[in-house]
């Protein structure tokens, strides 16, 4: 597969709220926007239905059903659906609801109030992303479906009432590292998109770095570089956790052997699967599978 940087979509992602302060829409779709883009617009996207990799900054995990997470503006996220979205199978979809606001919605200097100072906060927070978990969760969802109905004023008080509830909570975990909001540049982002892309298609396969560095047209040397300085990680730290993430997937959702896994997922030594497998799972890929699997699966 051919890839050019001129045929990458502009990577500053423009939401239209309409005539409203912000926006809020239903999305329902073969697979949700899937390029590495940013906005200056606050995020809060929850996944209905669906799964697949989601990174934000230089967090990667994957995500399923009920993922709900908060963005801080200009941090740099994607949403990458499973390969079986990308089949065009008639009647797959994926679902979300996301709300997207400017710190400024509400006018300038609305969240510099001594009231809304533990908003604020988590504003601050937010640019290096938030998962919300538990109790904060499903209090969450229910407002979030609430605001695809409202009008007027009904929209402001649930969206003050949701930040209010994050900002309360202690169901949060942080997934970004501090470092990457702080050397991270949101612009210039094209050629990181086609290394991701690549990536995603292709991380089953035999790569090499001087293979990835010829889709974005650098140096084998300027591409490591390039990549440790975008990202705070290696080239082949990220490959491994995407090979990790899906192996995790295989191993909950099918009836695959360790080694079929193995192997599926691009490995070619078992031994190695199993350690790198260990080393960010804390756990073997037989522990996991025994833990995690789906009972309606058989072995």
């Amino acid at each position: 597969m051919q890839y050019s940087v001129s045929a990458v979509k502009p990577i500053l992602r423009k939401i239209d709220a309409g005539r409203n302060s912000f926006s809020i829409r239903e999305d329902i779709l073969p697979y949700l926007y899937n390029h590495w883009h940013y906005h200056p617009e606050v995020e809060l996207t929850l996944i209905r239905k669906g799964r697949g990799t989601r990174l934000v900054g230089d967090s990667l995990e994957p995500f399923a059903e009920g993922d709900l997470i908060l963005l801080g503006k200009n941090l740099p996220h994607l949403w990458r659906g499973d390969g079986i979205y990308f089949k065009k199978i008639p009647g797959l979809k994926m679902e979300a609801i996301a709300i997207h606001f400017q710190e400024n919605c509400l006018g300038d200097g609305f969240f510099q109030l001594p009231e809304m100072k533990m908003i604020h906060d988590l504003l601050q927070k937010a640019r290096r992303g938030i998962k919300l978990t538990g109790k904060l969760k499903a209090d969450i969802v229910d407002k979030m479906e609430g605001m695809l109905r409202a009008k007027d004023a009904e929209r402001i008080t649930l969206l003050l009432d949701i930040l209010h509830l994050i900002a309360v909570s202690s169901n949060t975990r942080i997934l970004s590292s501090a470092g990457f909001t702080r050397y991270y540049d949101v612009s210039n982002t094209d050629r990181i998109n086609l290394i991701y892309d690549y990536t995603f298609n292709n991380f089953q396969d035999k790569m090499t770095i001087a293979d990835v560095a010829k889709i974005s047209s650098i140096s084998k040397h300027s591409f490591c570089r390039y990549f440790k300085t975008r990202t705070l990680k290696t080239y082949w730290q990220f490959l491994m956790e995407i090979r990790i993430g899906q192996a995790c997937k295989f191993l909950i959702e099918s009836d695959m052997s360790v080694a079929q896994v193995c192997y599926a997922c691009g490995f070619n030594n078992l031994s190695n699967f199993n350690r790198y497998f260990k080393k960010l799972v804390r756990e073997t890929p037989l522990q996991f599978a025994k833990e995690h699997r789906d009972p309606g699966i058989e072995n």
